[in-house]
């Protein structure tokens, strides 16, 4: 089978809502998406606050990518059995406002390394953006494999809110029975 990529993503499960996450940054110039090592270690654990959604019935989920990028303790240890090797991870407490109750079966984690792999010649580009590549400009991406020399999960540097993650990291976060994230093919993303 040929060598394969997915986008990284986590949406809410068919019944309830993701919980949202309370985030106050530590640090003002501090960004979990650019793909870059931090210079400055944020103070763990790092306090959030759950927050719902209007409606009744949230839940925890596996992964958040925004305000921070948190995912489970599970996840985090599936993704270092399969070689993920890029991952800086930090304690977090995730505090329930209404009732008090902590969770600590969570990491943030700041994903290090950019790739340039976006296809130029095979991305598809919204109206104007050919000129200038950047997130608001891809309607459908094109993975150049030549380009991601064989890395296993990494920030798209085209669109660093786009975190890609080989074929053999989709099928061990699948295989550990991981079903609340979705891998979407590169043509169907856009950002």
């Amino acid at each position: 089978m040929p060598e394969s990529y997915y986008v990284l993503g986590a949406e809410d499960p068919d019944v309830g809502y993701r919980a949202r996450l309370a985030y106050t940054r530590d640090h003002p110039l501090r960004s979990w998406m650019t793909g870059v090592r931090f210079d400055k270690q944020p103070p763990t654990p790092i306090p959030l606050k759950l927050r719902g959604t209007d409606e009744e019935g949230w839940v925890l989920g596996e992964l958040w990518l925004t305000p921070i990028t948190v995912m489970s303790k599970r996840l985090h240890e599936v993704l270092l059995r399969a070689g993920v090797d890029n991952l800086d991870a930090y304690a977090v407490e995730l505090t329930d406002p209404e009732d008090g109750t902590v969770y600590r079966d969570f990491v943030a984690f700041n994903l290090v390394g950019k790739v340039a792999a976006a296809d130029a010649g095979k991305t598809r580009f919204a109206a104007g953006g050919k000129e200038r590549m950047s997130s608001a400009d891809i309607d459908s991406l094109a993975v150049d494999l030549d380009k991601t020399r064989g890395a296993l999960m990494f920030r798209l540097a085209e669109s660093v809110n786009a975190i890609v993650v080989h074929a053999s990291v989709k099928d061990a976060i699948e295989a550990a029975g991981i079903s609340t994230l979705t891998f979407l093919e590169p043509e169907d993303w856009a950002g």
